[in-house]
């Protein structure tokens, strides 16, 4: 009869709306979890890069904070006093104040600047350089012995230090502004509990160390006193010219 053609297209129409629009929705909520898994792709991809930012930042602030106190220091002893700024409040200038921060290490050779906390403990490592509680003092007669982490998320630390080589100088400042000068003498690698890199003699040194093959052994550098500047004693002591040798791999 006259008509059912279009009736019956427009009944297979009806029907094929609930169809079409549940393809709608599947696309729909396809994108809406395609935009999810990227934006949690993008969240865990940043967040290495937050913390190395992050890091950086309070670590370059310690330093600042331990230059701009020794600076303080220094006028103080000259009678200055009148100069002096307080530094404002914050974590890391109540390290300073507590005495954690001690000093400020510096090797030209791997473009390496880190504040030198009290203490070896993780807590200590995560911020800095870390003097190991019972060794030699910072210019101190003795072997003064600085851990550091071989990287981590906030800083590269002693990342690098299997790059040094024999004669590379070391710069250590304490928290009076004086400023002592070590040299590479030698370097070894030892199990990860072995307490002889930590004995003590008469002699000023210098032991730098690290983790080795993923923390089961240690990378040591031994490193002899050559100059002082500053203090009461002035500037004295002299770098003997010494030919680098290769480093360990």
């Amino acid at each position: 009869m006259p008509g059912w053609p279009s009736r019956a297209v427009t009944i297979r129409g009806l029907a094929d709306k609930p169809k079409r629009a549940r393809q709608e929705g599947d696309k729909g909520m396809q994108k809406i979890m395609a935009v999810i898994f990227i934006s949690v792709g993008l969240a865990v991809v940043s967040v290495p890069f937050f913390y190395h930012f992050y890091g950086s930042y309070k670590i370059n602030e310690m330093t600042e904070r331990f230059e701009e106190n020794v600076r303080q220091e220094q006028m103080e002893d000259g009678e200055k006093e009148e100069e002096r700024e307080a530094p404002g409040g914050s974590e890391d200038e109540a390290l300073l104040s507590s005495g954690e921060v001690i000093g400020l290490i510096e090797i030209e050779a791997l473009r390496l600047k880190y504040p030198i906390v009290e203490g070896a403990e993780g807590k200590q490592l995560a911020c800095g350089i870390g003097h190991i509680p019972g060794t030699g003092a910072i210019g101190g007669r003795g072997n003064c012995v600085l851990a550091g982490h071989r990287g981590s998320r906030y800083g590269t630390y002693f990342k690098h230090l299997n790059r040094l080589s024999i004669g590379d100088k070391v710069k250590v400042t304490d928290k009076k502004g004086c400023v002592y000068y070590y040299e590479v003498d030698s370097w070894e690698v030892v199990g990860a509990y072995d307490n002889s890199v930590k004995a003590q003699g008469e002699e000023r040194e210098l032991t730098l160390l690290t983790c080795e093959k993923k923390g089961t052994m240690r990378l040591i550098y031994h490193c002899s006193y050559k100059a002082q500047k500053g203090g009461k004693g002035g500037t004295y002591g002299i770098f003997n010219p010494v030919k680098r040798s290769k480093q360990p791999g």
